[in-house]
Order: C-alpha cells, then structure tokens, then sequence
C-alpha cells in the first residue's frame, strides 16, 4: 500500500511531517479537518504496538522507535474523507517484509529471515470523533490504553503476543459489539465495562487470559467467552448481578467464587443477580485448560 494522489471529488487531507531528530526515528501526522467519524484498520505484523489517545486536532500520529539499523521498518499510511467519514489504513512491518494486499484486501507478509529486533511503534488517535477500530496484530507485544477516546466500533486481533487493553474512564461512544481474537498469547483486559458495549465476544487459542470486567455498568450486556487450550480468570465486581453458563469438560478445571449460586449443572447466578441495575449475563466454553470466576470489590 503506497500513499497516492486521490480524486478532488474525494475531500482529503493527507499530511506526513517527516522527524530527523535521529536517523532511527520516524513520525507522521495526519491533520483533523471537517471528520464526523473515522474508520481506523491497523496491520502490523511484528512488533511492538502503542495506542492512546492524542490531541483533538490530529486524526493520527505515528512515531516508531528503530531497533535495527540495517532494516528501516516500513511504515503505509492511506487516508480518505468521504462524506465527513474519513478511511484511514495504516500498515506498520518489519523493514525486510513483502507485503501484498489481495483484491479482496487481504493482507498477505512474508518476513524475509528473522534476524531482527521488533521496533516500536506509539499511535496517537484523536480525541472527540467517533471512531471504529479494526486492528490486526502479529507476533510481538501491544499496549492499548483506549481512556478518553470516543469508540462506536472495537474489534482486536492478535497472533503470537502479549497484549494489554485497558478503559481507564467510560467510553464516551457506545460499542454494539466488542470483538476480541488472540491465538497463542498472554492476554489482559482492565476495566472492560467502561467500554461501554451491549456484547462482547473473546475468542482465545492457547495462552494465558485475565478479562477484568471493572467499570461502570446501568443495563445488561452479554459476554461469550471461548478458550481452547489455556487458562482464564473473569473478575467482576461484587454490584453487578452476574448469570454465568459454563459449558462444562472433563478436560478442563472450572472455579468459581462462593457467592455465587449453583442453579443447575452449569448454571450459576449471584445473589443480587435481580436486584443489581447492572447486569452480565456470561457464556463460558472451554477445551482443555482452566476458568476461574472471581469478584472483586
């Protein structure tokens, strides 16, 4: 993906600011202009992913930090405005990787020996437009602080990782559905119900996942959880009324805290599942590993 002069029917802005502070860092900004909301699609396939919030008159910027003087890593970003909705891709690689995009838009890297250190990559999104985020990450680690931004739209995958996303304060969009895929991976969520969604689906392979679901919570939101070989802990906190189904295994080990009540096999409520203005009901499925259901204060 190449950045490429668009039609004038489309409106555009497209501002790259080149740093030179040091021959191994880079930064690029695109400028915020007449934006109603934003589609945001990340790639990267190896290395390490920063995201938090930036200013209110910049849509994105990026700034990587180089570990490997002999492969400059290679750094697409496209973006459009159509109809006050601005398109933005952004491709973030290793500096020896081939990367081809299907017509289909598939995106296809082939990493040229492994030979490298992963480089840094820290993204900035703006503050106070809507924004839908699809990312797609590989091998290496990613940190997702997403307090103070406005998101209608969540969706995250990862690959070989170690990955962080946290909601410090309440999202100030509304999610209909959170989205999250991670393969072989430790994985760890803080603070979910401030994202503000009506469902959440975590779907994970092999690994390690903690899913805090901290926050502010007024209705009832449902949350499927599937595992397949790997161990993770739910926390929620003790004012919100939980149901939880648990799709029961003999391979696998399932815990849950006192409280709760045993309806049936599989079945389990809190005891202010009635009473509580914030609700969760919970899917749980689980291969061969091991669920843990915790509160927290």
């Amino acid at each position: 993906m190449t950045q490429r002069y668009i039609p004038t029917y489309f409106a555009i802005v497209f501002l790259l600011t080149l740093s030179a502070a040091t021959a191994q860092s880079l930064q690029r900004e695109i400028k915020r202009t007449s934006e109603k909301e934003v589609k945001v699609r990340i790639n990267s396939s190896f290395g390490s992913v920063n995201m938090e919030k930036g200013s209110t008159d910049k849509i994105i910027e990026v700034y990587y930090r180089k570990k490997n003087r002999d492969n400059k890593p290679r750094l697409d970003m496209d973006y459009r405005i159509r109809k006050d909705v601005g398109d933005l891709e952004v491709e973030l690689h290793p500096g020896d990787a081939d990367v081809e995009t299907s017509s289909s838009g598939e995106v296809n890297v082939k990493v040229n020996g492994f030979n490298f250190k992963p480089d840094q990559w820290y993204i900035k999104l703006v503050q106070g437009v809507p924004l839908s985020i699809k990312a797609e990450l590989g091998a290496g680690k990613s940190d997702f602080d997403l307090t103070g931004l406005t998101l209608n739209e969540l969706t995250i995958s990862t690959g070989a990782s170690s990955s962080k996303v946290r909601f410090n304060e309440m999202n100030k969009g509304e999610i209909g559905e959170l989205q999250i895929e991670t393969g072989v991976s430790k994985f760890v969520a803080e603070n979910l119900n401030n994202a503000n969604f009506r469902k959440m689906t975590f779907e994970g392979g092999v690994g390690s996942y903690y899913l805090d679901f901290g926050g502010e919570l007024k209705r009832t939101v449902d949350v499927n959880v599937n595992v397949g070989l790997g161990a993770v802990t739910v926390v929620i906190p003790k004012n919100i009324g939980v149901k939880i189904k648990y799709e029961d295994s003999w391979l696998s080990n399932f815990s849950i805290d006192v409280e709760f009540i045993r309806k049936k096999k599989g079945m389990y409520e809190s005891e202010n599942y009635s009473s509580a203005d914030g609700r969760m009901n919970i899917y749980i499925e689980s291969g061969l590993g091991s669920v843990k259901i915790r509160r927290s204060k």
